[in-house]
């Protein structure tokens, strides 16, 4: 039985949600982090660009944390590091991929952290405070990507990461089954597993399938190729450029985001473009058109990437031309479905014939049920902590661990914030720590809170009523008649009987207050803001954003 100091395992994101993974492993004076990403918004956030794992517990602990550990160079488990190591100098360990990830996103922030960037390798064992851990070579939809293998005075703990068992990968090697294996003859304590697509039937299937997809469909297409995958997919972009130029076709590549990882993989090996097959975007009218394949961003329809653009016909030198036939290599991350189904519409409506569909043009990097099954059979750990998911999908992740033999009581259903503590090699649920998120908008870092996003809403939805009124400064006794403006709420020609009666009800509240012997503009600001809200909720349906404007007056 394990006696050492009690291990805790404490998940800041990435645990009920998909997206800012960050977990931290805790014994004795050591704290070792695994991961630090970031999560896009959806509608219900309007303004903000990224949102971050909520990393007070870390920065309230600073001299406890070793390092950071990555499992591979995805936006979701390496987006945050930058405003990480701004306000901490730590060392990293990832791969060779992933550090260059890491690296070129620091530089493109202008942050030059006074750490240590230590590149691992599968079957070498590292030290990291009174942490040790190998990583484990697993396959997923980037290169260079791990699980690890994290020993504890507690026991071992294995991270399965976000991973696949593909056994024909057309990049690399298949996941190291016999580690795995060996993790598991050594009664792990815990096995953390990806429960993405848990609720699947069958195998996420291999990459080989979408190779003769892509070489198929670059052979036959009339016209141009235009190709979209997420940008750190760099296996895909290599099995277009494969075919591309199997079939005689010139690639091009556009997008930021694409030819950064592009820039960055190509030294590393992990894709490979000859020169004679690369041409710039200002060259392709020169090509004809069944000799181009292009390679864009906006596989999520983001409104401000380079395939959003071209289904708008806003990009000014990519246009739709009829025999133009598109790939859409991705699954949509929920919450973006509605701006995908948009850019498809797009690009069809000028004629582009459009293809997508998992199983034909793309494979999920995530393993669906057989596979995490096989995943728990190798292990066999006492306890399992689904992770990367959300709650219904940590919900048929217990299903599926009942169905192998697991009791209830050993699958740990976390969230953010929740703690779950190893003393005598078993596991038991601990205190709770500060977690949430953190949104960014713009330069600002964590100002944008849930009372900010809800006013956005509701000016989005609702608009926005400004009642202005003059007061005496000493009184809030009302001096003129009040006037209303509003954006977003009716067309003021329109409704000026409307605007009246709201004209009305700002001054009868005012004068009330006033009569009730109140003198505070803060007071008067409060009733007008619930009082007027009230009314044209009751008089319209409709409940904008009432914003008071009080002009105090000497007289």
């Amino acid at each position: 039985m394990a006696t050492g100091d009690t291990v805790k395992f404490i998940s800041l994101g990435g645990i009920g949600s998909i997206g800012k993974n960050m977990n931290l492993f805790e014994q004795g004076d050591d704290i070792m982090i695994v991961d630090c990403g970031l999560m896009f918004p959806d509608e219900e956030q309007p303004g903000v660009d990224l949102i971050l794992p909520d990393m007070t517990y870390i920065f309230d602990n600073a001299e406890r944390v070793r390092g950071v550990v990555l499992t591979h160079g995805h936006e979701d488990h390496i987006g945050a590091l930058p405003y990480l190591l701004e306000q901490m100098a730590l060392p990293v360990w990832g791969t060779g991929l992933t550090l260059g990830l890491v690296q070129a996103k620091l530089d493109e922030f202008d942050i030059k952290p006074g750490c240590e960037f230590i590149e691992i390798k599968t079957h070498e064992t590292y030290q990291i405070g009174s942490f040790s851990f190998e990583p484990i070579r697993v396959n997923h939809s980037i290169p260079d990507a791990v699980g690890l293998a994290i020993y504890t005075e507690q026991g071992l703990i294995v991270h399965g990461a976000d991973f696949k068992f593909d056994q024909t990968p057309t990049e690399g090697l298949p996941a190291d089954f016999h580690a795995f294996a060996r993790a598991g003859a050594q009664d792990p304590i815990a096995l953390i597993v990806d429960t993405t697509n848990c609720d699947e039937e069958g195998t996420s299937g291999s990459e080989m399938r979408v190779r003769e997809a892509l070489m198929e469909i670059v052979e036959e297409a009339p016209g141009r190729v235009i190709m979209t995958t997420f940008a750190s997919n760099i296996g895909r972009l290599q099995l277009a450029i494969d075919a591309a130029a199997e079939h005689g076709r010139k690639v091009a590549i556009v997008g930021r985001s694409m030819e950064k990882n592009v820039r960055v993989a190509a030294p590393l090996g992990h894709i490979e473009i000859p020169e004679y097959l690369r041409i710039n975007i200002n060259q392709i009218d020169s090509y004809p058109d069944d000799e181009l394949v292009i390679l864009v961003t906006g596989s999520q329809g983001e409104p401000l990437a380079a395939l959003s653009r071209i289904a708008r016909g806003a990009h000014h030198q990519i246009k739709v031309h009829p025999e133009d036939t598109v790939v859409m290599s991705s699954s949509a991350i929920p919450g973006n479905e509605a701006l995908i189904w948009k850019t498809v519409n797009g690009l069809a409506r000028q004629g582009a014939h459009v293809l997508y569909g998992e199983g034909y043009v793309h494979v999920s990097g995530h393993a669906k049920a057989e596979e995490i099954k096989l995943l728990v059979n190798l292990v066999r750990p006492k306890c399992l902590i689904p992770y990367h998911g959300e709650y219904r999908h940590m919900l048929a992740f217990q299903d599926l661990a009942i169905e192998l033999g697991f009791d209830k009581k050993d699958v740990h259903l976390l969230g953010p914030g929740r703690t779950l503590e190893f003393t005598g090699g078993i596991a038991h649920p601990g205190k709770s720590v500060q977690a949430g998120s953190v949104n960014v908008d713009g330069l600002g870092v964590g100002d944008v809170g849930d009372v900010v996003l809800q006013d956005r809403r509701i000016l989005a939805h609702e608009g926005i009523v400004m009642p202005v009124i003059a007061i005496k400064r000493d009184t809030c006794e009302m001096v003129s008649e009040p006037d209303i403006y509003s954006r977003g709420f009716v067309h003021v020609q329109e409704s000026e009987e409307m605007l009246d009666k709201i004209k009305h009800e700002v001054g009868r509240t005012a004068t009330d207050v006033c009569a009730e012997g109140i003198d505070d503009p803060e007071v008067l600001y409060e009733q007008l803001r619930k009082r007027i809200g009230g009314y044209i909720e009751r008089l319209t349906g409709r409940r904008p954003l009432v914003l008071p404007v009080m002009i105090p007056i000497d007289m």
